[in-house]
């Protein structure tokens, strides 16, 4: 049998307990075989570098020891922010508590905090956007947006904190993204360093590489989590935002391998489908993501469309086809969406949360009947279109109703 585990500290548990911390019913088989080896891939890493007595290697070369912090390895850091580590804020907290802003957020907080915060904000100072606001040269739209969501992660973290001086600084560097959008061309585009702009290409938003990281423009240029509401008025009102979004999906290939579109192979684009949700159109996020874990996700030689990326590409799955799914990291708010089974048990850890298990029912669901028509939580009408981190590690029952057709009046408060 292979084992998730090395010792009881760490959190890792062996293999039949970890794939029991998520019980889904209904589905057809393949989609509860794609679900449990998902579940299974997000559970590998990061993994435990630390000897069974806390000793491991330092960066200084030297033997360090700890008894309340385990050293892991194995990460995707650009990656497994997005998908993989909500995931495991739900499933499997004693992992996450080494992960800083989102962890303590959500309440995961027995960790040496001062010393993550000093650390944070060294990380911050190192890679950022600098005295002129934005990154220029090479890379400059990716590591722009993503320098300034970083920013703002700090300073919520900073703000948690009551360090409102730090707050304030950071929280206006997460801004910083309205350096590199153009309004010429009504979208982002790559800066020199001396601040003036890198030429338009023939093909322009879709270029490939231009100022971006593994993607284009297109697909980078909606990673603004940190202010959703800001990125709506700069790209025209959310019908526009609406219409670019449906535009996205409309030019996406059925099997949505690597492309310029909704390129769910690589993770700049894997919040895109979620942000219906928050400019009002909620139906919209139900019927993509369910289209995405259908037409995605499979068992064979392209299960997967794209490198697992250390369990994010899985995490993905795992969580919409729950029917749950963050847009912002460090904002302890979950999207709602229409999910792919009927019965969905997440079982919590009792000292991170106060409740058992979250339940997510819906009613009457299949693969036609993919809009929510209403909600409960806990047995009293739900009007939103997302969950607190705190609802759900209180514990309780999110039913759903399901039907063929949109409810455009549910979810939009």
């Amino acid at each position: 049998m292979v084992c998730l585990s090395l010792s009881p500290k760490t959190g890792n548990l062996p293999e039949e307990e970890a794939l029991g911390k998520i019980a889904v019913e209904d589905g057809r088989e393949e989609e509860k075989t794609v679900f449990y080896t998902a579940l299974y891939h997000t559970m590998i890493d990061p993994r435990v570098f630390s000897d069974v007595d806390g000793r491991y290697p330092g960066a200084n070369g030297r033997i360090l020891q700890s008894s309340t912090y385990t050293r892991r390895t194995i990460f995707s850091g650009w990656d497994v922010f997005r998908s993989q580590f909500p995931l495991q804020t739900l499933i499997n907290p004693r992992v996450v508590r080494d992960m800083l802003a989102d962890a303590y957020a959500k309440g995961i907080r027995d960790f040496d905090v001062a010393k993550g915060y000093l650390y944070a904000q060294h990380s911050v100072d190192l890679f950022g956007n600098g005295a002129q606001g934005y990154t220029g040269g090479e890379n400059s739209i990716s590591k722009t947006l993503e320098y300034a969501y970083s920013d703002w992660c700090f300073a919520r973290l900073a703000g948690l904190l009551g360090k409102k001086d730090d707050s304030a600084v950071y929280g206006k560097k997460a801004f910083n993204y309205r350096n590199v959008f153009d309004t010429s061309k009504h979208w982002f585009r790559p800066r020199k360093e001396d601040g003036s702009w890198e030429p338009w290409p023939a093909a322009g938003r879709l270029q490939q590489d231009y100022g971006t990281v593994e993607s284009n423009p297109y697909q980078q240029g909606w990673f603004i989590p940190q202010d959703v509401p800001g990125m709506v008025r700069l790209m025209g009102g959310s019908e526009k935002v609406r219409d670019d979004l449906d535009s996205i999906f409309a030019n996406t290939p059925e099997n949505m391998m690597w492309n310029d579109y909704y390129n769910q192979a690589n993770e700049p684009v894997h919040h895109i489908p979620f942000l219906f949700n928050r400019i009002g159109y909620p139906w919209l996020t139900q019927k993509w993501t369910r289209a995405i874990c259908a037409r995605v996700y499979h068992k064979g030689v392209e299960g997967l469309v794209g490198n697992e990326d250390v369990g994010q590409m899985s995490a993905w799955y795992v969580l919409a086809a729950s029917g749950l799914h963050p847009v912002c990291p460090g904002d302890a708010r979950y999207e709602i969406t229409s999910p792919v089974f009927s019965r969905v048990v997440i079982r919590l850890d009792p000292a991170y949360s106060k409740g058992k298990s979250f339940t997510i029912l819906a009613r009457g669901n299949s693969p036609q009947n993919v809009y929510i028509q209403s909600a409960m939580l806990n047995g009293k009408p739900y009007p939103h279109c997302w969950l607190d981190y705190k609802d759900i590690s209180a514990g309780g029952i999110l039913e759903l109703w399901m039907g063929p057709a949109p409810a455009t009046g549910w979810g939009i408060l």
